[in-house]
């Protein structure tokens, strides 16, 4: 018996029975695809760098509404003030409420800001103080000068009195009869800012008492915090026993607060009266007022020479507050004065105005 035939057209099919059909395509349509996908692709690459330029100034006000609270802002200014007019001998930095501060992405913060001398009654910017401080409270920041002399025309330096050193003076100071010289061949028109040296220690108070009877205002005062029993110390001699040292600086008072601040140019002169005591603080409030900067100095901020502040720190704590030396300024008839008392061992004429004394 004979096996039944398929009809055709149950046939099975197979894929190789097929030839494959490619789509023609045209070189106007192949570019034409090329540029959809080209074009897609910036699209999307542009999206994400708008995101990213959205979230990144979203970051930034972030930062500065933080950094703009007035506690962020005043310890960022307490920092600049206490380290530079600590280390300064009547060195001022600009006291602005409303100076712009600068936040980096990666939180730190940076401030421009001038610094000047006071000569007279005129504030004689003389440079300018570029500032950093780091998330991790890291300070650093570097002096500009932008003054008016090629030379420099730079501060006197202070001598340790001779007892501090084992001492006597063996001939006479040049430097001191170079500063009166000029001071005598200056006509009285003039104020200009002097740096004095003391024969001996004297605590503020005393050398307040000393200069009391001159018309000048002290600007600062150089402290001895026991840098001569340091072993690596760093200084510099003028002569056989003239030791100039790093030191710390008595400025005058300094306070900031949320609500506002208070500063003073000069130290208290010995007030007549109650209220110019309040005015002008006292001496002991400036005493307290520096201490208390140098202990937030040395808690709070990591700077170049901070592990000897802090043996500084200890020191006074330890023996109190005295000082070698004072930046005055005022009338120059004044500063001859006191150039010829004996109380004094070294003078340095720094700057020269014309007459601006209230």
């Amino acid at each position: 018996m004979s096996k039944p035939t398929e009809p055709d057209e149950l046939h099975v099919l197979h894929a190789d029975d097929f030839e494959p059909q490619r789509p023609q395509w045209s070189h106007k349509q192949f570019r034409r695809m090329v540029w959809k996908t080209r074009w897609k692709f910036f699209l999307n690459a542009g999206g994400v760098l708008f995101l990213i330029f959205i979230l990144y100034h979203v970051y930034i006000s972030a930062l500065h509404m933080y950094f703009d609270q007035s506690k962020v802002r005043n310890d960022f200014m307490r920092s600049i003030i206490s380290v530079v007019e600590m280390s300064g001998d009547g060195l001022r930095v600009e006291k602005s409420p409303h100076q712009t501060f600068e936040v980096t992405p990666f939180l730190t913060q940076k401030a421009n800001l001038k610094v000047y001398r006071l000569v007279g009654s005129s504030e004689v910017i003389t440079g300018e103080v570029q500032a950093e401080r780091s998330i991790t409270g890291k300070f650093s920041y570097k002096m500009n000068s932008t003054g008016a002399y090629l030379n420099g025309n730079e501060p006197g330096p202070f001598y340790l009195p001779y007892d501090l050193v084992d001492g006597k003076p063996s001939e006479e100071d040049t430097e001191e009869n170079s500063s009166s010289k000029r001071l005598r061949k200056i006509d009285d028109g003039h104020v200009a800012e002097m740096s004095i040296s003391l024969k001996n220690l004297k605590s503020p108070e005393q050398l307040m008492q000393l200069l009391s009877k001159y018309d000048v205002r002290v600007t600062a005062m150089p402290i001895y915090s026991g840098e001569m029993q340091e072993k690596n110390l760093s200084y510099s001699r003028a002569g056989l026993f003239d030791y100039n040292v790093p030191h710390l600086t008595l400025k005058p008072l300094y306070e900031m607060e949320e609500s506002g601040g208070r500063w003073f140019n000069y130290f208290p002169r010995e007030p007549q009266d109650q209220k110019l005591a309040q005015s002008e603080g006292t001496m002991k409030e400036q005493i307290q007022g520096m201490m208390s900067d140098l202990e937030w100095m040395t808690s709070n901020l990591s700077y170049n020479g901070v592990d000897w502040d802090q043996r500084r720190l200890a020191y006074l704590k330890k023996n109190g507050v005295q000082v070698y030396g004072a930046v005055v300024t005022g009338p120059v008839r004044e500063l001859q004065k006191i150039s010829e008392n004996p109380e004094f061992q070294h003078v340095h004429l720094n700057r020269v105005e014309i007459w601006n004394w209230d």
